[in-house]
């Protein structure tokens, strides 16, 4: 089974640094493919980072937003599973093994639950929140995986989201009764956007957008509130 890790990446090339010896170790042990889906309005060095390792292919994507970043690298993969990683997140040393049990088990998708690079009593709180399936489960953060079938079937990520695509993506897989697993083995999650603001503010104001998405405004609006609200990049 050759997995398919698919990084949409946007200037990310000090999260590139961090993620691609462990990657590419992982993929000297077992058949995996590493591919950045580039955005075209990258401007800084992560080409080259990328370029240093050659089990990393590196992608231009035709068009930019995370979404469309993700089905450009999809449409380019060989693997039969796809599993699509934010830079900024670490995945477990086992996923390979979990993922290869879970789709074993008879399931076509899934994610994992995570817990922060920062301990603390309030961010612990929210990591057990992924560990179960729920209404605000399944996250990009949670690195999604899908056999090449039904990502296809799905016909990948809206490209109409600009954000909320990953909990786009979810609703679709439950509505369809796709199975799928929450592995429990944990990635772990950059606590950044909670140190740049706090742990009350980030908690209510995705509390807030996610209910807008959930009310159906449009992901331009969606995307401009979370931006207008938020101290982070989106």
């Amino acid at each position: 089974m050759k997995i398919s890790i698919i990084i949409p990446t946007y200037n990310e090339k000090e999260n590139l640094l961090k993620r691609l010896s462990f990657l590419c170790k992982q993929a000297n042990n077992y058949p995996i493919e590493i591919i950045i889906a580039n955005s075209p309005e990258t401007t800084d060095d992560s080409s080259k980072i990328c370029a240093k390792k050659n089990k990393v292919r590196f992608l231009n994507s035709i068009k930019k937003g995370r979404a469309a970043q993700m089905n450009f690298g999809a449409s380019k993969a060989k693997g039969d599973i796809f599993l699509f990683l934010h830079a900024d997140v670490q995945l477990p040393k086992d996923f390979y093994t979990q993922i290869d049990k879970a789709i074993k088990a008879g399931h076509k998708a899934g994610f994992f639950a995570y817990q922060f690079d920062k301990e603390s009593s309030l961010l612990n709180f929210n990591s057990r929140f992924t560990k179960k399936d729920g209404l605000f489960a399944g996250g990009g953060d949670q690195c999604h995986f899908f056999t090449r079938e039904t990502f296809e079937k799905l016909g990948g990520y809206d490209e109409d989201f600009c954000i909320m695509e990953d909990f786009e993506m979810i609703d679709r897989i439950r509505k369809q009764n796709i199975p799928f697993t929450i592995i429990q083995s944990k990635a772990i999650v950059s606590a950044r956007k909670y140190e740049d603001n706090s742990w009350l503010k980030v908690n209510l104001i995705n509390g807030y957008v996610f209910l807008k998405y959930k009310l159906g405004v449009h992901p331009m609006k969606l995307r401009k509130t979370y931006k207008s609200l938020l101290r982070e990049s989106v």
